[in-house]
Order: C-alpha cells, then structure tokens, then sequence
C-alpha cells in the first residue's frame, strides 16, 4: 500500500522529534528516580506499619552477623522502639505527595514543557532552605550530593529560561 505525499507529509508533522535537550533528559531521569525511591519508601512504610521493627531489626542484625553492641546497630534498635504505625502513615502518606509531584516535573522536563521548568525551580528555590538546615543537623555525604545536584538543576534550569526568553525577544525584534 502506498502512501500518498500528503500522507507522508502529515505523518511526519505529527511523529514526535527525538528529545533535543539531553540536560533536560537528565534532569527528568534524576526526577523519576526519586519519585521510585518515594514511591518505594511509601510502600515499605506501610508494608511494616503494623509489624514489630525491633524484632524485624533484630533478625537483619542476626541474619547479616552484625555487632548487636555496635553504636550504629545499637542507635536503630533504640529508635525502632519509638516509631507507631501512625507515624508510618503519615510517612507513607509524605512520599507519597513527593512521589507526585517529582512524576509531575520529570513529565514536564521529560516533555520540554516550560511548565515543568518553572515547577522544578519553584519546587527547589522553597525546598532548598530546608535542605541546607538538614545538613547543618545531619551532614552526610548524600544530603550534600543531592543539594549540589539540586543547585546545579536550579542555575542550568534558570539560564535554559533567560537563554530562551532572549532567543525569543530578538525573534520578535527582528520581525
């Protein structure tokens, strides 16, 4: 069956390019990531919210013949005595939210939609604060990588939008 030129023409205009920006690409993967981390996280939480954490953690620490009198093993054990199944739900329910919203942005980015550039920037410029005061609480070698690679991801996603609004300003002028 052959197809006519306008046929082949209308397909052409309609078949979706290859992704141009691989910064962009990137940057949706990274999204997707955590978004399946969250998602992950949530579904633990509720998966052990009604089980005994103290006995689960005991059987890890016999299972994979850790020191029971080590401080890190002995600080998880202290804490699994602390934690309710309502705080797993409302930690289920946290990630849950994150999930989503990292979904939203990593479709945005994934799709080059300028919609989900500017979510991306808004979602890191009110997170990050908390980020920084995460990390003068905590410092750890992951907090500090995740909030290097969010300020790389806000100054690249802040100069894609002034690169583009001046493209299209000197388009304008020059019409």
């Amino acid at each position: 069956m052959s197809h006519t030129a306008s046929e082949k023409s209308s397909t052409a205009a309609t078949a979706k390019p290859p992704h141009r920006n691989h910064i962009l690409l990137a940057i949706a993967l990274f999204k997707f990531f955590k978004a399946a981390a969250m998602i992950t996280a949530g579904v633990l939480a509720l998966t052990f919210r009604h089980a005994n954490l103290t006995v689960i953690a005991t059987r890890w620490v016999d299972k994979f013949r850790l020191d029971p009198h080590n401080k890190y093993v002995d600080w998880v054990m202290d804490h699994t005595k602390l934690i309710h199944a309502k705080q797993l739900e409302m930690l289920a329910a946290g990630t849950f939210i994150y999930a989503v919203l990292f979904l939203v942005e990593g479709i945005g980015l994934y799709r080059e939609k300028v919609w989900g550039e500017y979510l991306v920037i808004v979602e890191v410029c009110l997170l990050m604060p908390l980020e920084i005061i995460e990390i003068c609480a905590k410092p750890d070698l992951i907090r500090f990588g995740l909030l290097i690679a969010n300020i790389f991801i806000l100054v690249y996603l802040i100069y894609l939008r002034i690169k583009t609004v001046a493209r299209q300003r000197r388009e304008n002028s020059a019409h």
